[in-house]
């Protein structure tokens, strides 16, 4: 081999292993990823159950109509808030600057930087309550104009707005938590908390609804004390980390003012799918009463799906791309954005196909019993018919949106937030003649139109997306996904969901959610789809250490 031959080969092989150290990386960094959404996605799932059985306890005793109407507008307000930051701007914001601060200056400038967050937070928040209370009449009317036209129930909203908005104080002080642990790895505490508001407001409901002449008080009550015990649950895992510290009010520092700069644009870009629903949440209160709570209920099984795996994957991606951003590898930083998108889409697409399929037999098992009925049970299912094809377009936003956040650039998320609000806005008013069915259809579209915008805006910021491979991976999902859930569907017509959740009919439901997600995850390992693979090997890891 002559000396230029040598230089080739050792070219190649220092190029091989090159690229072998960062395929390497790169399986590390998805496995960290897949491992923390799997935490969270799981103490998530259990939360959202639980807040299946409140909604579940909450219609049977209440029904769907004029009061509980009130009610899911007045705990909308707090509730739209706590997204805003809890699931929002604050974590979005607060995690690169913390990662940044710690990572350059060490752990004591960062917990420096954490007090005053704290500080500033405590300022602002007891500022927002105050406000809230005051000019709660309002707020109900930003939220539901229409109750106007029925004094009683404008009443009632307004009275449960000014005893529940509080809980924004006791929520917002878990999103700064939740930032800090998971900026420390840590997702199970903060992912786990909202277990403890919906237990709260079904034991409120079952201990205190006989104690007031308006039964719906002993709702805001489980608000509060949800929120109280979410807060208190955080302080066992922020001592562990050594992050329990007394509030700072030392603003002037360029970490926080740099949070500060990020929070409020952030705001508005992670918020535009809540911005979005208060804006049909106000169209809806002109229409017949009852129509408000079927939107809740339908909203309500897509968040399920979406804050399981969506919330989950994006949660457990958005330190690890600070930390990229940070080291200037956005190489690395786009294949964070392709795994946790396709892994994100590995979970979504067949649940977005199994509410469209079999969105009746599932609103039907969950509902209809008390108070809630067969005509209840139809609109909310066509509504969430209508909302599953958002499901899709939603997560794959909010991937893209971290990606953006990474990078510090606020711009292009408060842009494609304005355009997708007038679009929402325009298509709801047009379609607001099909009444509730025809306001999820306008989200759902919305949410289509802010993807597309976004995916293009990335494409033109950041060159190769790797769109092809996404692409593919999505139709792959969408063919398996198609097969499991007609399979789904063909089963749940052996019952007769008019009759509710007869045990014949549970066990059909069962029986066709079980079939859906064994051919589908037999189908995708089969098939040998990364994402299943990924899976299925973390998955027999976890099993053979606990054997």
């Amino acid at each position: 081999m002559n000396p230029e031959q040598k230089l080739s080969h050792h070219s190649e092989s220092a190029q091989v292993a090159s690229l072998q150290t960062s395929l390497s990386a790169d399986q590390a960094i998805f496995n960290r990823i897949t491992k923390s959404a799997g935490v969270v996605a799981f103490f998530t799932m259990l939360s959202r159950f639980a807040g299946l059985a409140r909604d579940m306890v909450t219609f049977h005793f209440f029904g769907a109509n004029a009061t509980t109407d009130a009610f899911f507008v007045a705990f909308t307000i707090p509730n739209i808030l706590r997204r805003f930051v809890a699931e929002g701007a604050l974590t979005v914001a607060f995690i690169p600057v913390y990662s940044e601060v710690r990572r350059n200056e060490g752990d004591k400038a960062a917990l420096q930087f954490y007090a005053a967050v704290l500080g500033l937070l405590l300022v602002t928040l007891a500022l927002l309550v105050l406000g809230g209370v005051t000019f709660a009449s309002y707020l109900v009317y930003a939220f539901a104009s229409g109750f106007a036209e029925h004094p009683e129930q404008m009443q009632i909203a307004t009275w449960l707005t000014r005893f529940m908005f509080p809980y924004v104080f006791f929520i917002s002080l878990v999103a700064l938590c939740m930032g800090v642990l998971n900026s420390h790895r840590h997702f199970a505490v903060p992912a786990a908390s909202p277990i403890l508001l919906n237990l709260a407001m079904i034991g409120c409901t079952y201990g205190l609804i006989s104690r007031f002449s308006e039964p719906i008080w002993a709702l805001a009550i489980g608000v509060i004390l949800g929120g109280i015990l979410q807060l208190l649950i955080q302080i066992p895992a922020l001592y562990r980390y050594g992050l329990l510290v007394l509030p700072s009010f030392q603003w002037n520092t360029k970490p926080v003012k740099k949070l500060v700069r990020i929070m409020f644009p952030a705001l508005f870009g992670i918020a535009v799918y809540q911005l979005n629903l208060i804006i049909l949440r106000q169209l809806g209160s002109y229409l017949p009463a009852g129509q408000i709570s079927y939107y809740y209920n339908a909203d309500r099984l897509m968040q399920l799906a979406l804050g399981i795996f969506s919330i989950s994957i994006a949660t457990a991606a958005l330190p690890m791309m600070s930390e990229q951003t940070a080291q200037g590898d956005r190489a690395g930083l786009m294949r964070t954005w392709l795994f946790s998108t396709k892994l994100t889409n590995f979970i979504t697409i067949p649940a977005a196909w199994g509410l469209m399929l079999i969105g009746i037999p599932i609103v039907s098992t969950l509902y209809l019993h008390g108070q809630y009925h067969w005509a209840d049970v139809q609109l909310t299912a066509y509504a969430t018919m209508a909302f599953a094809p958002g499901l899709i377009s939603i997560a794959v936003s909010r991937t893209a949106i971290q990606v953006f956040f990474a990078l510090e650039d606020l711009r292009t998320s408060v842009i494609t937030g304005a355009v997708t609000v007038v679009v929402n806005l325009i298509l709801g008013i047009l379609l607001l003649r099909f009444e509730v069915v025809g306001l999820a259809w306008s989200l759902t579209l919305s949410s289509w139109f802010q993807t597309i915008i976004l995916v293009i805006w990335l494409k033109l910021r950041m060159g190769k997306l790797g769109l092809r491979s996404l692409l593919s991976s999505m139709m792959k999902q969408t063919c398996l996904a198609a097969f499991s859930t007609v399979t789904a569907w063909l089963i749940c017509l052996n019952a007769d969901w008019s009759l509710g959740p007869t045990l014949w009919n549970v066990g059909m439901l069962v029986l066709a959610i079980g079939s859906a997600m064994f051919l589908y995850a037999f189908g995708a390992i089969l098939l040998k789809y990364e994402e299943a693979l990924l899976l299925k090997s973390i998955l027999h890891s976890r099993i053979k250490k606990f054997l």
